[in-house]
């Protein structure tokens, strides 16, 4: 019976995963308009909900704009996100082993795989870290954090985001990772 169970949960999770996996690849290639990174002259123009510190800016958006955020529950976009992101990760992971497996790559391309994979470690570890000290707050119901090389996008579940509850995400991220580009998301609670 338990065997069961378990092949049942483990279908309905691969079967997840082609379908989240099928929406992605099929869906267009357009940038989001879930969020938005402002300049200095955008901030003029628009005038809205818009924090900055030390030179990086970020504008405070609603989600549910986009297509796959009003058509999925506030819990099942958090772990369809993540689960994207963790797919994504993991045919990043297998492409770089087969690189360092090949015998036809160089040393060169080989440390360069090896140092790309412990890249890909650490920021996993470190969004970690920063989802977790973001929900130390609680006025935050979920939060998830994406680091990328070049831009941090934070994604949190709350009833309202003001620009000080922002600033305080980008302080914890600057002091997670660095100066980076910050975009910071807000999932209203219903």
């Amino acid at each position: 019976m338990l065997l069961k169970k378990q092949t049942v949960w483990l279908l309905t999770m691969v079967s997840l995963v082609v379908v989240l996996s099928v929406f992605y690849i099929t869906s267009p290639l357009q940038p989001s308009d879930e969020y938005a990174l402002m300049t200095s002259e955008d901030e003029k123009a628009k005038g809205e909900n818009a924090a900055s510190e030390e030179g990086v800016e970020v504008s405070i958006e609603e989600m549910g704009k986009g297509t796959l955020a009003s058509s999925l529950s506030s819990d099942d976009l958090f772990l369809a996100l993540r689960m994207e992101i963790d797919d994504h990760r993991a045919r990043a992971k297998e492409e770089l082993q087969a690189i360092v497996a090949s015998s036809d790559v160089t040393a060169e391309k080989r440390s360069e795989a090896l140092d790309k994979m412990e890249n890909l470690q650490t920021f996993q570890a470190k969004e970690a870290m920063l989802e977790t000290r973001i929900l130390a707050n609680e006025n935050y119901a979920d939060a998830l954090v994406k680091a990328e090389e070049n831009q941090v996008k934070v994604i949190v579940k709350a009833k309202e985001l003001n620009t000080s509850s922002a600033n305080e995400i980008m302080r914890l991220v600057r002091d997670e990772l660095g100066p980076t580009k910050v975009a910071v998301e807000v999932q209203p609670i219903k």
